[in-house]
């Protein structure tokens, strides 16, 4: 009972500090444009063959609200494809392949965790959220990214993130199943 109390103690402290850290920041709006890069290897590994990343149409937007300030809901969209004659998961394309995705998150900024005195310039986060994605046949995909935004003033940051994505049905597809995403986008704090 004695270890119990003095955890929730621990616990309790460690929140409370940390929620004063943060909301010193009001939660505010994000928007982001940029580019991605598309990997879909299916199950091999994401750092296996970074030349064969699709930058196709690379097209990322996303938009985050605040909820607190260290917890934001992101929605994006983004872009890429395939051309004629390249290998894919499965197969090799007879024909040219957009690829769409949008995805819905909940983002953890956790530099206060790392940093005993948070820089202004370095937001880290971790996401995770369901997302739908289509190059031939659709699929639904759980996500998990990991990023950070560098701010290079006030109201502009540039961020960089990396995107796990696992098929829900991705044995039933031949292109549409796990993959990652790479993306490097400008950040706009309205």
């Amino acid at each position: 009972m004695k270890r119990l109390l003095i955890l929730a103690f621990l616990i309790s402290t460690f929140t409370s500090g940390y929620s004063q850290m943060r909301l010193e920041n009001e939660p505010s709006v994000l928007v982001s444009l940029g580019v991605n890069g598309l990997v879909t290897e299916g199950t091999r590994k994401p750092w296996k063959d970074f030349d064969e990343i699709a930058f196709h149409i690379p097209i990322a937007f996303s938009v985050e609200f605040g909820i607190n300030s260290y917890l934001y809901f992101e929605q994006d969209f983004s872009m890429n494809g395939y051309k004629k004659g390249e290998f894919i998961d499965n197969g090799v394309l007879d024909e040219d392949k957009t690829f769409f995705t949008t995805n819905t998150y909940l983002k953890f900024y956790y530099s206060d965790l790392i940093f005993k005195r948070e820089p202004d310039w370095l937001d880290l986060y971790v996401s995770t959220g369901p997302g739908y994605f289509s190059i031939e046949e659709s699929n639904f995909s759980w996500n998990l990214a990991l990023g950070g935004t560098v701010w290079v003033s006030d109201n502009i940051g540039i961020r960089l993130q990396a995107a796990g994505k696992w098929a829900f049905h991705r044995l039933d597809r031949q292109y549409d199943n796990n993959h990652y995403q790479y993306y490097l986008m400008g950040v706009f704090k309205l």
